[in-house]
């Protein structure tokens, strides 16, 4: 539901004040079969482009399942507005000015920018400053919440050890350089024979963007992270064994296996802000829902017939 409330947010059209049949009542103020058109209609053509899907009838027809959640979506964002108003977030109209004379100075003059508008299906500018100032107002709604919650250590460890995705199996932490041909690998083999450091030699010669300028370091990763001929040989070295040659489609390759980790949990500090996000985030869920809630909402599905 989240990722629908998101869609509407970013959609560019403000709720169709049309008169007609109401699909939903929330609180004093009702959601028209126009207005939801309207959103609807946008919010179908900004997933069919994430997706990379034409706008077609075939392809809309693929989103036509969705309708009565976003009707659902569609009240709750009105929810939570009219919470935002009664809380007196609803941003003053320089605030609103400000992000529309952003929006100008994208365009050499206004009849280019209400052209480029009504192509996105916004009626023109004023529609465009009433859905920045609803926008504007979530935005603050959402950080004022957020706000008061506070992340407890306690509430972190708990995460910490109940979530699987903090869990890790055996990682390995190695360096590589990789060069063009065996003569080259052997040459800087040699180096290393010589007692010049792994990582001062990857970084003269190594020749992979992503690795180079940190000495080859390629951090700790499990097995299935590299390709079968760099793994095998990876997973057969023993920590501070460097391997011969080892061909792959991108070249030769040495590599440092530096230590192993057994299997376990990344430390606590290091995901941290992670679990800081992860329990603010579901806190605030918590927070939007009982916001939803406290509003009287009354949806009818039913007369959402097949997209006109």
């Amino acid at each position: 539901m989240r990722a629908f409330l998101l869609a509407l947010t970013l959609a560019l059209a403000p709720l169709a004040s049309a008169q007609g049949e109401v699909v939903a009542q929330v609180g004093p103020e009702a959601i028209t079969r126009e207005a939801f058109e309207l959103r609807y209609g946008l919010f179908v053509r900004s997933a069919l482009a994430q997706l990379g899907l034409p706008d077609t009838e075939e392809a809309r027809a693929l989103l036509a399942a969705y309708r009565p959640a976003f009707l659902e979506a569609l009240a709750r964002e009105k929810a939570l507005l009219q919470r935002a108003r009664k809380e007196g977030l609803y941003p003053d109209p320089a605030a609103v000015e400000a992000r529309v004379h952003a929006l100008k100075e994208a365009f050499p003059e206004e009849e280019a920018l209400e052209e480029a508008l009504r192509q996105a299906g916004v009626p023109g500018l004023e529609a465009y400053r009433r859905l920045v100032a609803e926008v504007m107002a979530l935005e603050a709604l959402e950080a004022r919440y957020r706000s008061r919650i506070a992340v407890s250590r306690a509430a972190l460890k708990a995460l910490w050890l109940l979530s699987p995705e903090y869990r890790h199996p055996t990682l390995y932490c190695a360096r590589h350089l990789l060069v063009p041909t065996r003569e080259e690998a052997e040459e800087a083999r040699l180096r290393l024979a010589r007692g010049e450091a792994f990582a001062e030699v990857a970084r003269a010669v190594s020749q992979d963007p992503g690795s180079r300028e940190e000495g080859g370091d390629l951090g700790c990763a499990p097995e299935g992270t590299y390709v079968p001929a760099f793994e095998e040989a990876l997973v057969r070295l023993r920590p501070g064994e460097v391997s011969g040659p080892v061909r792959t489609e991108f070249g030769y390759h040495l590599i440092l296996l530096e230590r192993v980790v057994p299997p376990g949990r990344y430390p606590l500090e290091e995901v941290a802000p992670l679990l800081e996000k992860e329990v603010a985030d579901r806190a605030w869920e918590r927070l939007e829902e009982a916001l939803v809630r406290a509003v009287p909402v009354r949806l009818y599905p039913e007369r959402l017939e097949a997209e006109e």
